[in-house]
C-alpha cells in the first residue's frame, strides 16, 4: 500500500480503536500492551509521514520502517478483534478496519497455484 493510503487507513483505525465504546477492554487481555504501543508507533508515523513529504531520505527510511512496525501491530490487533468479535460481532463495524467476506475457493486456486508454479520452478531448476 502507498504510504498516502496507508496513512489515510492507519488514521481511520486509530481514531476508531481510541475510546470506542464497542470494542470491550477484554479485547486487549491477552495482549494489554498492544494497543498502547500500537497508539505510540501511529502518532510517531503521523509526524514522520509528514516531515517525509519534504523529500527527506532520513524521514522517508524512518516512515517505512514505521509502517513495517504498524502493519505487525495491525495484524495483531485484527487477530485479537477477530477472536473476540465471535462474541460480539458489531465490534469489528467501527473497528475501522476493512471487512471483507473470506473467499474459500479462490483463496485454494491461488495456492493450488502458487504451489504448482514452485514445482515447476524447482524442477527446472534441477534440469539446468
Amino acid at each position: 500500500m502507498a504510504p498516502g493510503r496507508f496513512h489515510v487507513f492507519n488514521q481511520r483505525v486509530k481514531k476508531a480503536l481510541t475510546e470506542n465504546p464497542k470494542i470491550p477492554e477484554s479485547t486487549w487481555g491477552a495482549n494489554p500492551g498492544l494497543l498502547s504501543s500500537y497508539l505510540t508507533t501511529s502518532e510517531k508515523y503521523d509526524a514522520v509521514y509528514h516531515a517525509a513529504s519534504y523529500g527527506s531520505v532520513l524521514d522517508i527510511a524512518q516512515r517505512e520502517l514505521l509502517q513495517k512496525q504498524l502493519i505487525n501491530y495491525l495484524d495483531e490487533i485484527a487477530a485479537d478483534m477477530e477472536a473476540e468479535a465471535v462474541r460480539n460481532p458489531e465490534m469489528l463495524l467501527s473497528s475501522g478496519f476493512d471487512l471483507a467476506k473470506e473467499r474459500r475457493g479462490n483463496t485454494r486456486k491461488k495456492a493450488a497455484l502458487a504451489a504448482a508454479e514452485a514445482n515447476a520452478a524447482e524442477h527446472d531448476g534441477g534440469t539446468s
